[in-house]
């Protein structure tokens, strides 16, 4: 894992412990997210202060890939340069209406930026942890997991690589399900 990736969790988890103790957002489940999400912005392609190099976008959810939903403009174009559809953004990949509704400053720079790192990994951890739920409880850290993405075959990814990243071994792909 990139070190600006890392510091950007940890960073959270700090920041949750002390916003938010009944959550106990581990660092490690947001890593797990970034892996999954962006490959923690594409290996690390950031710069000192957790920007992407170049903005890190999803597929415009148009309903022409398979799987995905079809989900109408929810921003002018504001956040994902899209009018017509949204898509997710950032290295988290938040839609833009999730954004507007949890974003976070988490770099301290008074602006919640949903392409920072440090931003995107707050913002992440605020929506998980939203509803009270405790990520220490195997059972509503799945529920908050289905929340960003509504599939077991997600939480198991996630929740490989948070163990991972926990014990230092990485899952062998094949012991990944297919999102």
């Amino acid at each position: 894992m990139p070190g600006i990736s890392e510091n950007a969790y940890q960073n959270a988890e700090r920041i949750l412990a002390a916003e938010n103790p009944v959550c106990g957002m581990p660092w490690s489940m947001l890593a797990g997210i970034g892996r999954v999400e962006s490959t923690h912005a594409f290996g690390g392609k950031a710069d000192a202060e957790g920007n992407p190099l170049t903005p890190i976008y999803g597929p415009v959810l148009d309903g022409s890939l398979y799987g995905n939903n079809v989900i109408h403009d929810t921003d002018g174009g504001a956040l994902d340069g899209l009018s017509g559809y949204d898509r997710a953004i950032g290295p988290m990949q938040f839609l833009p209406e999730t954004w507007r509704h949890y974003a976070a400053d988490g770099n301290g720079d008074g602006i919640a930026d949903p392409q920072n790192l440090y931003d995107a990994a707050l913002t992440a951890g605020k929506y998980l942890c939203s509803g009270n739920l405790d990520m220490r409880d195997p059972a509503q850290q799945t529920r908050a997991i289905l929340r960003y993405n509504n599939s077991m075959a997600y939480v198991a990814n996630v929740m490989a690589w948070e163990t991972s990243y926990g014990s230092g071994l990485a899952p062998a792909a094949a012991q990944l399900p297919r999102i």
